[in-house]
């Protein structure tokens, strides 16, 4: 199922996206939509992700007194990626273990 015209800007703008930039397409983000089965909060998380991936390449610059930061948008990035995260119930960068019982029976028994 797509996304309608609403939820559409309404994933525009919960991504921090305006309404005259271009990041994701519509197709784009009704691709997240389906690879997050339907489940608006989980596409959110990887429209973030993804966002994330690119933002990792910038790079800080200094020259004399001018700085600019651009790994503060990483970091902006990840912080948001962690709310949605919550929101959506999804976890971000851990793995849970759990212990599973194999026990192996053959026919017959």
């Amino acid at each position: 199922m797509a996304l309608t015209a609403d939820q559409l800007a309404d994933m525009q703008a919960d991504l921090g996206i305006a309404a005259d930039e271009a990041v994701f397409t519509d197709a784009q983000l009704n691709r997240l939509y389906a690879r997050a089965d339907s489940d608006y909060e989980v596409a959110v998380c990887y429209a973030l992700d993804q966002l994330m991936m690119n933002a990792a390449r910038f790079n800080d610059y200094t020259a004399g007194a001018s700085q600019e930061k651009k790994s503060q948008v990483f970091a902006q990035l990840k912080a948001m990626r962690e709310l949605w995260g919550k929101r959506a119930g999804i976890g971000y960068g851990t793995i849970q273990a759990g212990v599973v019982d194999l026990d192996f029976m053959e026919k017959g028994d």
